[in-house]
Order: structure tokens, then sequence, then C-alpha cells
């Protein structure tokens, strides 16, 4: 199968920060300077998929030597519900053949549980651990967040072990 999936170049940031922009509410994201340094992190790399020139989706994720930490991963709204978040979020997970934890809202209302079956389908488990996110800047709520993994659940001391790095690493 052609691999659909490519590193970001530097100078197609703001078409992807637009996509942030279209995508997230405010408090799941950091604002443009920070989410720009965030390219010169030995362990970040943001893959995307283009469609006619442009970004059509895109997985930002974090990467260590146990785990990959997938942070934000969207689809271009027009290319919604076609089928291509699953083949893609499939490639990702062959390419980086490790463990990988992802953070959802609690499915708490329609939209957050198609969020969790979505993943589900593509092989995540949910789990009841989480936290609460810190605000990623000033003017930003922080938000309660569980841990989803692919493949197969994760135990008390796996998600500590998660939890500890992303406080330190991600969230710092």
């Amino acid at each position: 199968m052609e691999i659909m999936l490519r590193l970001l170049e530097n100078e197609q940031f703001d078409e992807l920060y637009q996509l942030f922009l279209e995508s997230f509410p405010v408090d799941e994201f950091r604002p443009y300077e920070a989410q720009l340094a965030l390219l010169n992190q030995e362990n970040y790399r943001v893959y995307i998929f283009e469609q006619k020139q442009t970004i059509a989706a895109f997985f930002a994720i974090w990467e260590t030597d146990e785990f990959v930490f997938l942070e934000h991963f969207a689809v271009r709204e027009s290319y919604r519900n076609g089928g291509l978040g699953g083949t893609l979020l499939q490639e990702l997970l062959g390419m980086v053949q490790k463990r990988v934890f992802i953070e959802v809202e609690p499915p708490d209302d329609e939209l957050k549980q198609r969020r969790v079956a979505f993943y589900e389908r593509n092989g995540f488990h949910f789990s009841s651990y989480g936290y609460i996110q810190p605000a990623l800047a000033e003017g930003r709520q922080p938000i309660p967040l569980n841990v989803m993994t692919y493949p197969g659940k994760m135990g008390e001391d796996q998600f500590y072990l998660f939890k500890n790095w992303i406080f330190t690493e991600v969230y710092e």
C-alpha cells in the first residue's frame, strides 16, 4: 500500500495551525508561537496527509523509546465521514509499532461518545484512568481527560508512568 503520511514541512505550519483552529476547542491546543516552537522538540513530530495540495489530515505525536503519545489528530471537515480517518490512523499505528496513548474527554455527550467509539473501532481501549490537563496558556481552561491505549488495556503502573511523563515533558 502506498504511504500516505509524510512529515510536515515548516513552511506548511500556517496551514496546519488553521486546521487546529477549525478542529479543536481553543483550550485543547497551544497559542501559535508555542505550537510552532514544538516543531523544534526532538521527540515531537507532525505527520500530514495531503489532498489537492492541501493538508487534509494530520497527527501530532510525541515519541519515546517505549511509546507514542498521539496528542492531536484531525481530519479537515470536507474529508470526514468517508473512512479516511480510520485508514490514516491504521497507517500511523503500523508506522510507529509501539504502544500508543491518546487522551479523550469523558464520554458524557453524543459527540464525545462517538469519538471514543471511533478509537475503539480502531483497536484502542478506553480506561477510567485520567487527569485534569492543565491550561495550555494563560486565559485557557484545564480539561478533564481519560486515557485510551493501543494495543490492549493498560494497568495502573503503566498509567502512572505515562502520567508522570506527560506532566513532565508535555505539560511542563
